[in-house]
């Protein structure tokens, strides 16, 4: 094996890390929301703005970066927006006002996009087939650890140092990928393309894909809604429940690994995706029931929760690349975006439930939104696979 060819690989490596790293950062605040409250004097859906703001870039980024970087190296761009986050991020732990945090979370919203495209679009360069779906599997089993360990060591640091230090825990994680070995790997382009009205107007028409977006829409709505309003809950069943135990609760987000890489074989064993898809929802929607109870069934519910939505996820995406044809980029863009604003408004619209009418009427509307998505993907399911 060729020096170039081991640090490639070794490159690669560290370029998983950086994504999980990514996902830590995105996700830091969560377990805290709380304190954040009540630290900046802010109410429930102002404290989960800090969450529901950063993926409002992830949401417009799919259809609207190639216009920005297309052509540009992945690696370059990766020089660039890995430290500037790590900047963003150390300085969020400073900022005395709600105003300077929001601004910087949606700095570090619009760099996060710009550095999970370069980095999808390095490892699956040049790829293909069976190779492709190990890239792509390593990938996603990256960012759930991310999501996870955000949530879980931020809870912890907090809990004995406060916010700044996990601010800093981050930001130099960051600043130490930067200057990893991957910066010696081949570089290569993003080849991102401006998608025009007549490409995203077949991605949305072909085989009714457009149930399929909001049906994901819906369900990432009541995904993030219920997980960014743990913290206030678990705060409300026991009030002396510190940030450890918060983010103790989202370990069960690590069940999503294994969700997603049986999904295939679920699919093929009880007769297609559709049907597995729609016994996703059913295990989401149903394990709000959970949320009624005390601290323990709060934390068994994420547990399920999480076993549910990434079936849903896995084979959804799966789903829409089966349908994409040519419009391949087009189709995968309007996935994500979908995900990513149904993330955006359930982390914050929920807030105001939760704030005005209470935690019961709040786990029926996230039951409602849930079921509007397994109603689409039944209607995707009928108009599609009826007669076959």
């Amino acid at each position: 094996m060729s020096t170039r060819t081991e640090i490639h690989r070794q490159g690669e490596v560290f370029l998983y890390l950086s994504i999980l790293v990514c996902y830590c950062v995105l996700y830091a605040p969560q377990p805290m929301l709380s304190e954040l409250a009540e630290r900046f004097v802010v109410s429930k859906p102002e404290a989960g703005l800090l969450v529901s703001i950063a993926f409002i870039p992830l949401a417009i980024a799919p259809l609207s970066y190639g216009i920005f970087l297309k052509q540009i190296d992945a690696l370059t761009i990766l020089k660039w927006a890995l430290p500037l986050l790590a900047v963003a991020m150390a300085w969020s732990g400073f900022v005395r006002t709600y105003e300077a945090m929001l601004l910087l979370r949606l700095v570090q919203g619009f760099l996060l996009p710009a550095i999970i495209t370069a980095t999808m679009a390095y490892l699956a360069s040049g790829r293909s087939g069976i190779e492709l779906s190990r890239v792509m599997s390593l990938y996603v089993a990256f960012t759930i650890f991310g999501g996870m360990a955000g949530r879980f060591v931020s809870g912890y640091i907090e809990h004995f140092v406060h916010w700044e230090l996990v601010a800093l825990t981050w930001a130099s994680l960051l600043f130490s990928v930067t200057f990893m070995p991957w910066r010696k790997a081949a570089p290569k382009p993003l080849n991102l393309v401006k998608p025009d009205r007549s490409l995203i107007y077949e991605a949305l028409t072909g085989r009714k894909n457009i149930l399929i977006f909001i049906s994901v829409f819906c369900m990432f709505w009541t995904f993030a809604g219920y997980l960014n309003y743990l913290p206030f809950r678990i705060n409300e069943v026991e009030s002396s429940a510190t940030t450890v135990l918060v983010g103790q609760s989202y370990i069960g987000y690590s069940v999503g690994i294994l969700s997603a890489l049986s999904a295939g074989f679920l699919a093929r064993q009880f007769g297609g995706p559709i049907r597995v898809v729609l016994l996703g929802f059913v295990v989401m929607i149903g394990s709000l029931v959970l949320a009624l109870g005390p601290i323990w069934m709060l934390i068994a519910q994420v547990f399920v929760m999480c076993l549910g939505m990434f079936l849903v996820h896995t084979l959804a995406a799966g789903e829409v690349n089966q349908n994409a044809g040519s419009l391949g980029g087009v189709v995968n863009g309007l996935y994500v975006s979908c995900y990513y604003a149904g993330g955006a408004l359930g982390a914050w619209l929920m807030g105001y439930i939760y704030e005005y009418f209470g935690w019961h009427i709040f786990l029926v509307v996230l039951a409602v939104v849930g079921g509007v998505g397994a109603l689409c993907m039944w209607l995707y399911g009928r108009i599609n696979y009826e007669g076959r």
